[in-house]
């Protein structure tokens, strides 16, 4: 099996973001800020737009799509980038795919000459706050209810651009 590689979307990739995005509010409804039938509705020149906004790192092994990651920068707070729209296939899920695309953004964030980033994490979802954590992530405090899931709350975590590259084992299945 090959090792899972990072490709940086470009405008004409956008299908590729579309797709991955899509899969990933199928997969986990309400996690991410989205409705799936909202963006599926969306049309070519709002992905072509939103691909172009920031980063848009996925993970591929061989032609099968591994995860995505996107980075922008927060114009209300300068010099920072936002860390958002994490999400790995589930077969590929604990094979440090995250890691890979966490770090793809850090050194995009870096290129960009930003500082720091930061993220939203679901309070209680241990497998992000652990990869988030060993990444060099931590609580800032800031916190508020999740705004499509009664009961949860989100909080940001954050970290300095300065990290060590991170590894992939590849995909269990």
């Amino acid at each position: 099996m090959k090792c899972v590689v990072l490709r940086r979307l470009a405008g004409a990739d956008w299908r590729i973001w579309r797709d991955v995005r899509l899969a990933a509010l199928a997969d986990a409804p309400g996690i991410f800020h989205g409705d799936l039938e909202e963006e599926r509705a969306l049309g070519d020149q709002e992905w072509l737009r939103w691909t172009l906004d920031g980063v848009k790192s996925v993970a591929l092994c061989g032609q099968e799509r591994a995860g995505v990651a996107a980075g922008r920068l927060r114009p209300e707070r300068p010099g920072t980038v936002e860390l958002y729209g994490m999400w790995v296939e589930p077969q590929f899920r604990g094979a440090g795919v995250a890691a890979m695309l966490a770090e793809d953004v850090l050194a995009w964030a870096r290129e960009q000459g930003s500082g720091a980033v930061e993220l939203w994490v679901i309070a209680g979802n241990g497998p992000a706050e652990r990869l988030y954590r060993r990444l060099g992530f931590e609580a800032t405090g800031e916190q508020e209810s999740h705004p499509s899931i009664p009961g949860l709350s989100k909080y940001v975590m954050a970290r300095s651009t300065d990290g060590v590259a991170r590894t992939c084992r590849g995909p269990s299945r």
